[in-house]
């Protein structure tokens, strides 16, 4: 289960600032810290279902109107308008995907109907095979018609969410400012700490940037309500009673906040439980856990 923790309600924020204002905003933030996580939870991408090329559903009824991006490590200007467009195609078919499922039945529709017609007159002396039916409405006039209301969905995207900006070239930077300056949406480009420096060297997209958002780590007392809460990652299972106040002391001194650190530390105390058939969490648990990652000095 996703936590929204502090941290991610101000991302939330400065997320819909962007949107509401239509700027490009600058997110950095250390390794770990939850950026990818709390982009990928915000835009809600996880929840479209695609069926195929062409078509996708959300798994509830809530608004998509996020695209969530994450450039290949070689990319190119091209390369980078495509999948946007790409990305924004397959929100956009979740909005499609009334009209597409009513399109299909009426079309299956027509064509029993078609097919029937055309059996029934098979023996007719002036029958033509390969003719449409003298009905109406005609297979071909209603695919036209919807093809013009699917034409007509407004695209719903209001905001574009590119991760990893710092493998982006000056070039596909210039993309970005490009697809912005183009669309008049929203964009939030996330990174590691730096990416604002680097990109103050191009001032055409740097005049553009209108927020800057450091994502900080989690606080002493963010990770102290997760675990006393008995928060845990998905698939990991610790014992049921709240942990000890020194256990969760050892957790925030070897994790200090980096929330990726905290699922690996968990992840590795329950194969520590499992392995040694404990019940309960201590600091020893903890500190073994601890020897099996690669942390930096406690």
């Amino acid at each position: 289960m996703f936590v929204e923790t502090l941290e991610y309600k101000r991302f939330v924020e400065f997320c819909e600032a962007c949107r509401r204002d239509r700027y490009i905003g600058l997110c950095y933030g250390a390794p770990g810290v939850g950026k990818t996580l709390s982009a990928v939870h915000h835009s809600r991408i996880e929840k479209i279902l695609p069926f195929d090329r062409w078509s996708a559903e959300a798994s509830d009824d809530l608004p998509i109107d996020t695209v969530f991006f994450t450039p290949d490590v070689i990319n190119t200007p091209a390369r980078i308008d495509v999948e946007i467009r790409q990305a924004r195609s397959l929100v956009r078919s979740v909005v499609q995907r009334t009209t597409r499922t009513e399109q299909r039945s009426t079309l299956d529709a027509l064509r029993s109907r078609d097919e029937a017609w055309q059996a029934e007159h098979r023996e007719d002396r002036d029958y033509r095979p390969g003719h449409p039916p003298p009905l109406k409405p005609t297979y071909w006039e209603t695919l036209k018609e919807y093809e013009s209301k699917l034409l007509a969905v407004p695209d719903p995207t209001t905001l574009i969410i590119v991760d990893e900006a710092d493998r982006l070239s000056m070039s596909s930077l210039e993309q970005l400012r490009s697809v912005f300056d183009k669309s008049g949406l929203g964009m939030v480009l996330i990174g590691m700490p730096g990416i604002e420096k680097r990109v103050a060297r191009y001032p055409q997209l740097f005049s553009r940037i209108g927020f800057v958002h450091e994502f900080r780590p989690l606080s002493d007392a963010n990770i102290q309500a997760l675990l006393e809460e008995r928060w845990a990652p998905v698939g990991i299972h610790l014992p049921l009673l709240p942990p000890d106040p020194e256990v969760i002391a050892a957790v925030i001194r070897l994790t200090r906040g980096n929330f990726r650190l905290l699922v690996r530390l968990l992840t590795q105390m329950e194969r520590v439980l499992a392995i040694n058939k404990l019940q309960t969490l201590s600091v020893d648990v903890v500190q073994t856990a601890r020897e099996n990652l690669v942390i930096g000095q406690a």
